[in-house]
């Protein structure tokens, strides 16, 4: 195996070294001594070599050696590259590090990086604006002693889904959303956003929504009565049945629209969870089933598979499966289905309303509890749907601690199920089971 030229030299200045010692020993005698002051020479200049290495790695500047090649030219030729490398990319972290702190120092959005202790670690200057937090002082302290709010504890222990609403430590009328994110090694990013003027913005649409309604439910059943007098009029002219007719059914339908509306506006408006009431599921959905099985539509089929009981609001329960059962039957054709199924589970209870149906495309799914909106507003408004039905139920299931989850394939029908949790459950058996 051939040696590199820089090691090759080394070794003959060594080799130099030994035969001219060996050399003056034989001519001078005492050739030991000669060869150990040769040896003594040489480990002398390489400690010195060494020494000037330590101070180079320990950051001191190197001082001039004698030596302008060989091994150890070569070595601190390689040291000072790896320095001057080391150099340029330090100042590119810092230049990193200075973008990253001047971007987070212009968010709006707090940013806080906590430890898996929930320590504070660093946090930007909208944390500092929005929670109080102080850099002297609050690194290091768990979040969760900074920011009490029991919500919060509690979602910081287990963070899920996109975050909790809390309010603000530092405006009595303001509102934050904090979300934790996971990343790296055992670290966490809290993101706190301020949303008191959505929430104020978001208010003031409840309260005129309400307050609309209210106003103009009055009018409406002046002129649903008076249009109702005229259909009964026996002297009416034919040609006026068809509009007269029509009136009365867009004014019925307006009825519907403005009565969940006030629903609506009341569940969103409601602070506090549903009651716990005992409410006789078995007893409630078999009058549902019976009104929809007289009316023509589909086939609707229950099936009650548990005696359990819900512990609630009995009218916004009702209107939870009541919504649910309609709108399956609305969107089934008569020669379609529907099944009404109530259950238990290890987790509590569920309540589903499985149909052969139109389906929803997968896209859609997220959005069809949200106000008004339709899958198909054609077909919808055909059918005399107000747009409101799943959003009711999906505010009536949070106010009962309940999800709502949605499977669903277009043209072969959809699964809607509401889970209830064992707190709002009551059974009267022991077993819990009561197959019917």
């Amino acid at each position: 195996m051939t040696l590199p030229s820089r090691w090759a030299s080394q070794f003959a200045v060594l080799a130099g070294l030994l035969g001219a010692a060996l050399a003056l020993g034989w001519w001078f005698g005492g050739a030991g001594w000669w060869v150990s002051g040769a040896l003594a020479l040489y480990v002398g200049n390489t400690l010195r070599h060494v020494h000037a290495l330590d101070r180079v790695l320990d950051g001191h500047k190197r001082f001039l050696l004698f030596e302008t090649r060989g091994l150890w030219a070569e070595i601190f030729a390689r040291v000072d590259k790896l320095r001057a490398k080391a150099r340029n990319r330090k100042k590119k972290y810092h230049r990193l590090l200075r973008e990253v702190r001047e971007s987070t120092g212009a968010l709006s959005d707090g940013g806080i990086i906590l430890n898996s202790n929930h320590e504070i670690l660093w946090f930007n200057p909208a944390a500092t604006r929005l929670l109080g937090l102080d850099p002297a002082t609050d690194i290091g302290h768990r979040l969760d002693n900074l920011l009490r709010h029991p919500d919060f504890v509690a979602y910081l222990s287990a963070p899920k889904g996109d975050g909790i609403t809390v309010p603000s430590p530092k405006d009595e009328s303001g509102w934050l959303t904090v979300q934790i994110i996971p990343y790296g090694k055992e670290q966490r990013l809290a993101i706190v956003r301020d949303i008191t003027h959505e929430t104020k913005l978001e208010r003031t649409r409840r309260d005129f929504v309400a307050n609309a309604s209210h106003e103009l439910r009055s009018p409406l059943t002046v002129i649903s009565g008076y249009i109702d007098v005229l259909a009964e009029d026996p002297d009416m002219p034919a040609a006026w049945a068809t509009p007269v007719a029509e009136m009365e059914r867009q004014a019925e339908r307006m009825t519907r629209i403005l009565r969940d509306l006030i629903e609506l506006t009341r569940l969103e408006s409601a602070e506090t969870a549903a009651g716990h009431d005992f409410v006789d599921v078995a007893a409630m959905l078999k009058p549902i089933a019976t009104e929809f099985q007289g009316r023509g539509g589909p086939a609707v089929a229950i099936e009650i598979e548990t005696d359990a009981a819900l512990l609630g609001k009995e009218s916004e329960l009702h209107s939870i499966f009541y919504n649910l059962v309609n709108n399956a039957a609305r969107f089934t054709p008569a020669t379609g289905s529907v099944r009404i199924v109530w259950r238990a589970d290890g987790a509590g209870a569920v309540f589903e309303v499985i149909d052969t149906g139109i389906g929803i495309p997968e896209e859609q799914i997220p959005r069809v509890t949200e106000r008004f909106y339709r899958v198909d507003p054609g077909r919808s408004r055909a059918v005399g749907g107000t747009g409101l039905g799943l959003a009711i139920v999906k505010h009536a299931l949070q106010r009962h601690d309940g999800k709502l989850t949605i499977r669903s394939r277009e043209g072969e029908g959809s699964t809607f199920s509401c889970h209830f949790p064992k707190e709002r459950v009551a059974f009267r058996s022991a077993a819990g089971q009561a197959v019917l």
